[in-house]
């Protein structure tokens, strides 16, 4: 165990010891956000572990949501491919909206149909890609984007070697949330192999949310939460090997 664990699971002990701690922040970020402040972390969009080498996740105890590794924006023909996707494969919510969606969680396997269409992610060895296929009634039509396996490794590399799990619960009194948190997991990454063969046994997938929207000013902006890969916590074990619990 390198010396960033050891000095966070010490950190970790006196935010567990201070109990019922009130959240800093509204909303689903508040557990994270106010766990990291206690660590005096300065908030960021670096890629870049939180604390020393060790990457910082924190999660609700009682969910089964999967867990979010990283975010990388797709490519097509070089460029990001963000805007080609919504364009061609978005969608109206309703008659009654005029703003375009592309909201879908895609695997390996095909994804329920949207205005025809499905989706999945396939990885190409001889490419070193992996690539969201599209098609229409069962039918192959386009490679619709890809991403680059050096670019998932430098982001798996860089931000997961190591991996701290952090379990919260939240709690309300006199209309305020507060959170307590009761335990830390530790892992270390195993390979980008494993990462690979994971998306092909459905196991990691991706999360893309993007739709048309307005800036401040009225002009048109497309809004996205960016593309996330994501695994489910009971597969963690897959891609990670734990090496302490407290």
């Amino acid at each position: 165990m390198n010396d960033d664990f050891k000095k966070l699971i010490n950190e970790f002990k006196k935010i567990r010891e201070a109990g019922l701690i009130e959240s800093m922040r509204k909303g689903t970020s508040g557990l994270g956000y106010t766990f990291e402040t206690l660590l005096n972390k300065p908030e960021d969009q670096e890629c870049k572990p939180d604390f020393g080498s060790v990457e910082i996740k924190c999660k609700l105890g009682y969910t089964v949501t999967p867990l979010t590794l990283f975010t990388c924006s797709p490519l097509r023909n070089g460029v990001y491919a963000t805007r080609y996707i919504l364009e061609k494969y978005g969608y109206y919510k309703n008659e009654f909206n005029d703003e375009l969606y592309f909201c879908r969680s895609v695997f390996s396997h095909y994804t329920r149909n949207v205005n025809g269409y499905e989706f999945k992610l396939k990885v190409n060895y001889l490419d070193t890609r992996v690539y969201m296929e599209a098609y229409y009634n069962g039918l192959f039509i386009e490679n619709v984007c890809y991403w680059e396996f050096k670019e998932l490794e430098k982001k798996l590399k860089t931000k997961l070697q190591n991996l701290a799990i952090v379990y919260g619960y939240p709690y309300k009194y006199n209309d305020k949330l507060y959170y307590k948190y009761l335990k830390m997991e530790g892992y270390k990454l195993t390979s980008f192999f494993d990462f690979l063969n994971l998306i092909k046994k459905d196991k990691i997938h991706i999360s893309i949310y993007m739709k048309d929207g307005k800036s401040i000013l009225g002009n048109p902006e497309m809004n996205t939460h960016g593309v996330a890969f994501k695994i489910k916590i009971k597969d963690i074990n897959e891609l990670f090997t734990r090496i302490f619990i407290c």
